[in-house]
């Protein structure tokens, strides 16, 4: 079984990235990718995902599109761990018809610019700039010892200086809801469907 560890952590402005970038560099972190993610979330035909609290994303980034189940989170010190399977398919307008014809309907779509930073072994830290949210820094365990998820993730964060920064065990997705369920008017980052 596939398990994600991440911990999102909430930046006061989009400011404060260049800041977290240089403290990557001084660890010796290493650019992997800059990259724009277009994320469509689905609800399931059967059952609402909000109250169970699963995800099912499709993903078209740098030319490549992905389709992810996420499971039910489980927070642990203020992080998240879920259950998470992500296949490649060939075609995203083809997979989306294919979720539509099986009932799944869009829900809404979220837009990010990502800069993935890797601390072999260890982790994957992103810098997120979301569309109508702001900025926030992930910090995704990748190391081989689940065990070790936690106090990893916590040392990468005292070590990048956010250890007083806000966290979030919340998707975009939600945020993006809550914020917008409110009457705010949308930006064009995000579309409700």
């Amino acid at each position: 079984m596939a398990r994600e560890f991440e911990e999102k952590i909430v930046l006061g402005s989009c400011e404060e990235l260049a800041a977290v970038e240089e403290r990557l560099r001084e660890l010796g972190a290493t650019l992997e990718a800059e990259v724009y993610e277009e994320d469509t979330y689905y609800q399931h035909p059967c059952r609402d995902f909000a109250e169970t609290d699963e995800a099912l994303r499709l993903r078209v980034a740098r030319g490549r599109v992905e389709l992810t189940y996420k499971g039910p989170k489980r927070v642990v010190e203020g992080a998240k761990e879920r259950e998470e399977y992500t296949v490649t398919v060939d075609s995203g307008a083809a997979m989306a018809r294919i979720l539509e014809k099986l009932g799944f309907k869009p829900v809404a779509t979220v837009r990010k610019r990502r800069r993935y930073y890797s601390l072999p072994g260890l982790a994957v830290v992103s810098l997120d700039e979301v569309e109508g949210l702001g900025c926030f820094v992930e910090i995704e365990y990748r190391g081989s010892d689940p065990s070790k998820a936690v106090d990893t993730v916590k040392a990468i964060e005292s070590r990048l200086g956010l250890e007083s920064k806000p966290k979030t065990v919340k998707s975009y997705l939600e945020l993006l809801l809550e914020k917008y369920a409110g009457g705010a008017s949308r930006p064009g980052g995000f579309r409700a469907h």
